[in-house]
C-alpha cells in the first residue's frame, strides 16, 4: 500500500482512554499529532499527557504495524530508546542512597577489567557525559559486532577497551558507551542483573508492568508496536535489532501510559529523595566552571523560556520523546513506531498545553561575507564525527556525516540560524567570532562545537564559557 493512501486510513484510527469532551487545547494538540504524522509520515503514535497526577489525555493515533489493522493504544508497548539512560540513572542513583557506591567514586575502582580508562574518570562524569569516553557507534571494533549474533558477554569484554578522547570533565559529549558502563557498575554495586533490578527497584514498586527489555523485533503480538523504514514510498519492517547490546543505553520498551507514569512519579519522590533528583536535574559541571545543559540522566534544554525536564529515545524504527515541566505540573510522553523527530512532536503538544505560541522565526538577509564567516567545520567533541556548516546556493547549510543529513538554515540576525524546514529542527548560535557554537537538536540537547581551522593555520580561540551555565546554588535556577 502507497503511503499516501496508508496515511489517510492511519490519521483516521485513534484511540482514546477519555472523555470525548476535551477542552480545546487537548483536541489541538491531538490535531498537532495528526498533522505530525501526515507531515514525518508515521505509521502509530501514543500520546500520554497527565496534570499533576491527573491524566488529562491518553491516545492512540494510528496502527502498532503498517502490515496489519491493529490500532494504537496508550497501552501499546514501543522501544523507548535512551529513555533507558534514565532508568539506569535513578538505579545508580538509588544505589548511593544505600551507600553501595558513590557518584564521585573512581570508576577504576568498580570497573577494573576496563584497560584504558582516564585519570579522574569518576560516576558522575559517566553519568552526565563528561567522561571523554568514545562513543561504540563510532568505533569499528564494536560496530563489527552489532548483529543478532552477538551476546552481551561478548560486547562488554570488547567494550573495555575503548579510548577516551578528552580529560574526564573537559567537555560535555553525549555517548552511549557512558551509560554500557554504569549498567555494569550498577550489577556490580546491586548484586543482580540490571534487568531484574530494574524491574525490582524502579517499575514494579510503581506498578509500570509494561516496561521491561525489548525483544529483538518488538511488534510480533498484538498489543506491541513494530518498528518500521520507509523503502520506496512503502512502509516496512524495520530490520531486527540486537536491543540487548544496549540494554543500559537504550534496551527498554514500554507504553506510553507507563512511560509518563514514571517521569511523573521520579519527579515527585517516588523513586529517588528530593534531594537527589535535585541532583539528578542539575547541569554538568565542567573543570573550567561553565556547564552543559544535561544532568544525571536527565536533559535540561528550556525551549520557549519554560524549564523542561526530559530525555529522547531512538532506535530499531521506534522513536520517543518525555518530558516534565514542573512549574505546570504537565507531564508529556509521545511514542512512535517510526525513526522520526518525536521531540518535534512533543514540543507542539507541549505548547498547546502549555498555552504558549508557535514561533514565528523572522529571517533576516545574509551577506556572503557574514555567511562564509560561519562557514566551516566544529568539533563537537565525538571522535572523527565533525559538523559542518556549508555555502551553497547562496544560503549556509548544515550537514552531518553519519546520518547524512544537510539542511538549509534560516538566519535570523546576531549569529542564530534555524532550519529553513522546521524552526522546531535544529537550531544554531554562533560566538561573536564565530570561534564556537551551540547546536541543538539530535533529541532535545544542546551541542557545543569548537571551530575546526583550516590545515595550516593554528588552533582558533574557544571560550567555552559562552554558552555555559554559570553556577549559583543560591538561586532558584541556574543563571547564565
Amino acid at each position: 500500500m502507497r503511503l499516501c493512501r496508508l496515511m489517510l486510513l492511519l490519521l483516521a484510527t485513534s484511540c482514546s482512554s477519555v472523555n470525548s469532551d476535551r477542552p480545546p487545547r487537548v483536541e489541538q494538540a491531538s490535531a498537532a499529532i495528526a498533522a505530525e504524522m501526515a507531515e514525518q509520515q508515521i505509521p502509530g503514535v501514543a500520546l500520554v499527557a497527565l496534570r499533576g497526577d491527573d491524566l488529562i489525555v491518553a491516545r492512540g493515533f494510528g496502527v502498532e504495524d503498517a502490515g496489519r489493522a491493529d490500532p494504537v493504544t496508550p497501552e501499546t508497548v514501543f522501544a523507548l530508546g535512551s529513555i533507558a539512560k534514565q532508568f539506569v540513572a535513578a538505579l545508580i542513583v538509588q544505589l548511593t542512597e544505600r551507600g553501595r557506591l558513590g557518584l564521585d567514586d573512581p570508576v577504576a575502582g568498580h570497573l577494573p577489567q576496563f584497560t584504558r580508562l582516564p585519570p579522574g574518570l569518576t560516576i558522575r562524569h559517566l553519568l552526565n557525559h563528561t567522561s571523554g569516553m568514545r562513543d561504540e557507534f563510532i568505533q569499528p571494533e564494536l560496530r563489527g559486532l552489532f548483529n543478532l549474533d552477538t551476546g552481551f558477554a561478548q560486547y562488554a569484554e570488547a567494550a573495555r577497551h575503548s579510548p577516551a578522547d578528552f580529560a574526564p570533565g573537559e567537555r560535555w559529549s553525549y555517548a552511549n558507551i557512558n551509560y554500557l558502563m554504569l549498567g555494569l557498575i550498577a550489577e556490580r554495586a546491586g548484586g543482580a542483573p540490571l534487568g531484574r533490578l530494574a524491574a525490582e527497584r524502579l517499575f514494579r514498586p510503581l506498578g509500570l508492568s509494561s516496561i521491561g527489555y525489548c525483544p529483538n523485533q518488538p511488534g510480533r503480538t498484538r498489543g506491541e508496536a513494530r518498528g518500521h523504514v520507509v523503502s520506496d514510498g512503502v512502509f516496512a519492517p524495520h530490520p531486527p535489532e540486537n536491543f540487548a547490546l544496549f540494554r543500559a543505553s537504550g534496551g527498554f520498551c514500554g507504553s506510553a501510559i507507563d512511560v509518563a507514569r514514571w517521569t511523573r512519579a521520579l519527579a515527585t519522590g517516588k523513586v529517588v529523595s528530593p534531594q537527589s533528583y535535585g541532583d539528578m536535574t542539575w547541569p554538568a559541571r565542567l573543570n573550567d566552571g561553565s556547564a552543559a545543559d544535561y544532568g544525571l540522566g536527565i536533559m535540561l534544554v528550556a525551549p520557549d523560556g519554560v524549564k523542561r525536564l526530559g530525555h529522547g529515545g531512538y532506535g530499531g524504527g521506534f522513536a520517543a520523546q518525555i518530558a516534565y515541566y514542573p512549574a505546570r505540573q504537565l507531564t508529556i510522553a509521545v511514542l512512535a513506531n517510526r525513526f522520526i523527530f518525536a521531540e518535534h512532536i512533543e514540543r507542539k503538544v507541549a505548547r498547546r498545553l502549555l498555552g504558549v505560541a508557535d514561533p514565528q522565526p523572522v529571517v533576516v538577509p545574509l551577506s556572503d561575507r557574514e555567511r562564509a564567516r560561519f562557514a566551516g567545520r566544529y568539533d563537537i567533541g565525538v571522535h572523527g564525527w565533525p559538523v559542518t556548516f556549508a555555502e551553497r546556493d547562496g544560503r549556509l547549510w548544515f550537514e552531518l556525516p553519519a546520518p547524512s543529513m544537510k539542511l538549509p538554515l534560516a538566519y535570523l540576525g546576531n549569529g542564530r540560524f534555524v532550519s529553513s524546514e522546521d524552526a522546531d529542527g535544529y537550531q544554531v548560535e554562533f560566538s561573536p567570532d564565530a570561534s564556537s557554537m551551540r547546536l541543538l537538536g539530535m533529541g532535545m540537547m544542546h551541542w557545543y562545537g569548537r571551530r575546526i581551522p583550516p590545515a595550516g593555520e593554528g588552533d582558533a580561540p574557544y571560550r567555552p564559557t559562552k554558552f555555559g551555565w554559570r553556577f549559583s546554588r543560591n538561586a532558584a535556577t541556574p543563571s547564565r
